[in-house]
């Protein structure tokens, strides 16, 4: 629209030409698509108040928020992913190439020390009261651990990895985090564990080092309290005995045992090669110390 002013040297008919054609700059009142139609300040105010009070509508398909003017949509990042907001009007969000930590914890340890200097693995764990989610609730301590922020899961072991589970949040004090060979704590497993600190201090942690030799289910579980963890399974060779503390390994065609005996108790063991053994014992008795002998005693009963 034009800038339109009358001089005080002009004459009183300038003035009316100059006035009239201010209609002609604002256009016909009637045709406003407003519904207020008496003058601008009307329609303008109209328009203030629709966008101020409708906004739009933010929707993830179950919760709906309406944005209204005032209104601050805040966008947050989580574990490899992040948010940026910048001008104009321009909201980024990337995911890493690498996920530092697992966003999936049912698959934990299934990448290979995965911390980006290839030491170790890092699981950050505290405590909360246990929900339903839990697979012990119910059972033990009112509380349960949380790794990477997921209630108590399943984890995975690999051969050859290390794994750190953080403890330098506050709530972990009092539950330091140790491996059994079942979930009712009877027998602890050491090989390959260290620590450092003391659970819910700044650097505190336990650490397993995990080989083919680490037994194929292991749990994590708190040293002070019952069932606060849960199941971590290895992909190894190794068989734990969980009513004592004796590992079974099966490796390059071989059975061996940590206590040094294989009892097969009443089973019928039966073979068309050959068993070799220092000695044989029937009901407590040595029978043999030769392969022929051992054999004759199988046959035998």
């Amino acid at each position: 629209m034009a800038v339109r002013s009358v001089a005080t040297t002009q004459t009183l008919d300038n003035f009316r030409t100059t006035f009239n054609s201010l209609g002609t700059d604002v256009g016909d009142l009637s045709s406003l698509s407003t519904t207020a139609k008496g003058s601008i300040i009307l329609a303008i105010n109209e328009i203030n108040t629709s966008v101020t009070g409708t906004g739009f509508t933010l929707s993830d398909g179950s919760t709906t928020q309406t944005i209204v003017t005032g209104n601050t949509l805040l966008v947050t990042g989580s574990a490899g992913i992040s948010a940026s907001v910048s001008a104009t009007d321009t909201l980024t969000l990337a995911v890493a190439n690498e996920i530092p930590q697992n966003i999936f914890a049912d698959v934990l340890g299934a990448q290979h020390n995965a911390d980006g200097t290839n030491a170790y693995t890092e699981l950050v764990a505290t405590v909360a009261s246990k929900t339903t989610n839990h697979i012990y609730e119910g059972t033990g301590s009112g509380n349960g651990y949380k790794i990477d922020g997921v209630e108590a899961p399943f984890i995975q072991f690999e051969p050859g990895n290390t794994y750190r589970f953080n403890q330098a949040d506050s709530s972990n004090s009092g539950h330091p985090i140790r491996f059994y060979l079942d979930a009712a704590k009877n027998n602890i497993y050491s090989t390959g564990v260290t620590t450092n600190g003391t659970p819910g201090s700044s650097g505190a942690y336990t650490q397993i080092v995990v080989s083919t030799a680490t037994p194929q289910r292991l749990y994590y579980q708190c040293s002070s309290h019952a069932y606060m963890g849960n199941l971590a399974r290895t992909s190894s060779t190794s068989f734990a005995d969980t009513t004592g503390s004796a590992i079974l390994t099966i490796t390059g065609g071989s059975i061996t045992d940590s206590s040094g005996t294989i009892n097969f108790s009443n089973e019928n063991l039966t073979t068309t090669g050959t068993i070799e053994a220092g000695t044989i014992t029937q009901g407590g008795v040595g029978l043999a110390t030769n392969a022929f002998a051992i054999a004759q005693a199988v046959a035998l009963g």
